[in-house]
């Protein structure tokens, strides 16, 4: 019997590399059937009708549709690939130039740009999981949207039966290049890696014969003999900001040279710095939706006005790969280690046990089994304890609509000086964002 696939945010420009890797591996996912689901009639029609095409002419057997009905979308599904962005690309434009315009970092996950994000699309997201556990609550999650550190808070609390996983390509993404950089396999490695999601840090990088290679990482930074460390993902490999990113990442491990920092922590250590090198005119957001959005958009409207997407091709990087392959590890019960976002329950002894961490486990038919961390040092510890009260107060202000649990949740993020700034921003933000927003009272 063969599997149904839903893509949750079908119309998302983050859908055609999932969509590539579901191709090419759909015998072994048993895969029969593919549907692109989002609310924007526009947009997934566009990849809708681009993806029967692009399937049909490479001889792919997989049935594929699109919908903007979810109970049609999600009727007899077994995964859901969920993917969402409420206001789009261009309320994160708006987000981050209210941020930096108040000299604070306004970026989608961290900072106020996160808080934000976190505020728009809690409730769209508990209710796709409330739909789906009245339609398909047989059927795995796999959430990859964004802010996926409080998104997962508010996910396991209000569902902790239910099937889902929270994940984030970011940490494969830099062991891959942490892999590349000793010129070996990935596979062949043994990562070691705790904290929240876009905030941890790895402790050991092992290799084949149980080596480990942090040391020698940690020397050859520490020496000058590297400054950066080469983009194992081909999607960002040529992008200005992945590439000021990784040497920045080697900059913050140079300073706190104890373990290896995710290289979001720039955010929070460095905040300062990253505001200066932003453009309050032309953001993060800007550039998505001048680039990848314009190019994936056009390209489909090209195909389907040609009826053909025969001359057309997508790239299949780590983005897709990494959510298929946890897919796999599902339906093949092959307890293969991954990085997830899931209930800590001791694995990390001295943190809070019902906060959701970022840690590795073992995945296979019955989900996530997390492995063992121990103790972690004062200084990750006190870092993560104020960052988790942060996620925990934005998901109840997103939750009860609470100003004072808004202003409480601000003041908690490391990005933010004091209370006059803080306020000020979470006031413009919460204008600018009405129609997304809970009613905050």
């Amino acid at each position: 019997m063969g599997n149904k696939f839903v893509m949750v945010g079908g119309g998302s420009t983050q859908s055609p590399g999932i969509l590539e890797v579901l191709r090419q591996r759909a015998k072994e996912l048993h895969l029969t059937d593919l549907v692109l689901y989002d609310n924007d009639a526009e947009r997934v029609s566009l990849l809708g009708q681009y993806t029967k095409m692009y399937y049909g002419e490479t001889g792919s057997p997989v049935h594929v549709s699109y919908t903007t009905n979810i109970e049609e979308a999600l009727k007899d599904a077994n995964f859901l690939f969920m993917q969402i962005r409420p206001g789009l690309n261009k309320q994160r434009a708006i987000d981050e130039k209210i941020c930096l315009r108040n000299g604070v970092v306004g970026q989608e996950t961290c900072g106020l740009g996160g808080f934000s994000f976190a505020m728009r699309v809690i409730p769209a997201v508990l209710e796709i999981v409330a739909k789906a556990q009245e339609i398909c609550p047989d059927a795995w999650i796999l959430n990859y949207t964004n802010p996926e550190a409080i998104l997962s808070e508010a996910i396991y609390h209000e569902f902790p039966d239910a099937k889902v996983l929270c994940i984030c390509d970011m940490p494969v993404s830099i062991e891959g290049a942490i892999a590349k950089y000793f010129n070996k396999d990935m596979h062949d490695l043994t990562f070691k890696y705790f904290g929240l999601n876009h905030f941890g840090w790895w402790s050991a990088v092992y290799d084949e014969n149980g080596q480990d290679l942090l040391p020698q990482l940690r020397e050859d930074v520490l020496t000058g003999k590297i400054d950066t460390l080469l983009i194992s993902n081909e999607e960002t490999t040529e992008d200005q900001y992945w590439i000021d990113t990784y040497k920045r990442m080697i900059q913050l491990f140079k300073r706190f040279p104890e373990y290896f920092p995710n290289c979001y922590l720039q955010y929070y250590l460095t905040p300062d710095d990253m505001v200066k090198e932003d453009d309050i005119t032309f953001t993060r957001g800007d550039y998505v939706m001048q680039g990848r959005e314009k190019r994936i958009y056009e390209e489909c409207r090209r195909v389907i006005a040609q009826k053909s997407a025969k001359d057309s091709s997508l790239h299949a990087g780590v983005h897709g790969n990494y959510i298929v392959d946890i897919a796999y590890a599902i339906i093949h019960n092959t307890h293969e280690r991954f990085t997830v976002n899931m209930m800590n329950h001791g694995a990390i002894s001295n943190f809070d046990m019902n906060a959701v961490v970022e840690i590795p486990a073992y995945i296979g038919s019955h989900g996530a089994e997390t492995i063992n961390v121990g103790e972690i040092p004062t200084f990750q510890k006190g870092l993560m304890e104020m960052q988790k009260a942060y996620e925990k107060k934005t998901v109840e202000a997103a939750l009860t609509g609470s100003y004072q649990a808004a202003i409480e949740a601000v003041m908690l993020n490391k990005t933010i000086p004091n209370y006059n700034i803080g306020k000020k921003v979470l006031d413009e933000l919460y204008e600018a964002n009405k129609q997304y927003w809970p009613e905050l009272k």
